[in-house]
């Protein structure tokens, strides 16, 4: 009889276990994914994105996502917009822009969604957060993930868009309270890099030390950085100030990559 019980107690402790596997590995979906809808020959109308950051992301590019969680109408609009439009009749530079400006405003959806929390970690465990959240993309379900690997990163191959796509994150670039245009897209992409590099947070030379504290994007994305340049070192000196990119040129210097900071980016 004891033995029986301790056998429904290990069963009991299992299942409850399988459940709990089950429900933080689980797959979720946006309520627009699977909508059955002919693609619109509309351009998403960006400037809605636009008024959402300025109203909801600060100088320093936190989100107030308390207040995005109870007035979240325009992004919805916004997002509305995204599930059925078709890029593909766009410009190369419309295209990139419409992707990075998609890419934000779904993480920022995603937290909105699952909010308050204190980071994407906590939402799904082992990057669940860009692997297991999906949603409606030009009339298809993307992951977070397939979006910024599949799609940005395949089909543009511009490694300054890593300091355009914000994970809501304190390790990320800063979020601006912009939305893309097409029309500023390449001044934007440069102010963005510029502003990742020379951030004493994300990238520091230590000359006594013949080491540079890199960013872990740096790491992550490696191969992202020699289209076009020799390596990583080749890349950063487009972007450092002349004596630090003519350090780097002419020594030999140690990488040393920072700890990534999974803080969520909350105003509150």
């Amino acid at each position: 009889m004891k033995m029986n019980s301790w056998f429904i107690a290990g069963l009991f402790v299992l299942s409850a276990a399988g459940t709990g596997f089950l429900y933080w590995f689980r797959v979720e979906t946006d309520a627009r994914v699977g909508q059955q809808v002919p693609l619109s020959t509309e351009v998403p109308n960006h400037t809605l994105f636009d008024e959402v950051l300025q109203a909801r992301v600060n100088a320093e590019g936190e989100v107030d996502y308390a207040e995005l969680k109870a007035h979240p109408e325009k992004l919805e609009v916004y997002l509305n917009q995204l599930a059925v439009a078709d890029p593909a009749a766009l410009s190369y530079h419309e295209q990139l822009a419409f992707w990075l400006n998609a890419y934000n405003a779904l993480v920022i959806k995603g937290v909105v969604d699952r909010y308050p929390t204190t980071s994407v970690r906590r939402i799904k465990p082992f990057g669940g957060f860009f692997s297991r959240l999906k949603f409606q993309v030009a009339g298809k379900p993307y992951t977070l993930n397939e979006i910024e690997h599949d799609v940005i990163r395949a089909e543009f191959v511009d490694a300054r868009v890593h300091f355009a796509l914000v994970c809501a994150s304190g390790g990320c670039p800063v979020l601006e309270n912009r939305a893309f245009f097409a029309n500023t897209l390449e001044e934007r992409l440069e102010t963005a890099t510029f502003n990742f590099v020379t951030n004493p947070e994300k990238v520091r030379l230590a000359r006594s030390e013949r080491r540079i504290y890199l960013s872990k994007i740096f790491k992550w994305y490696a191969a992202d950085f020699t289209e076009g340049y020799a390596d990583v070192t080749d890349f950063l000196a487009d972007y450092l100030p002349p004596d630090d990119a003519a350090f780097l040129e002419t020594e030999e210097v140690e990488f040393h990559y920072l700890d990534y900071d999974w803080t969520l980016n909350d105003q509150r």
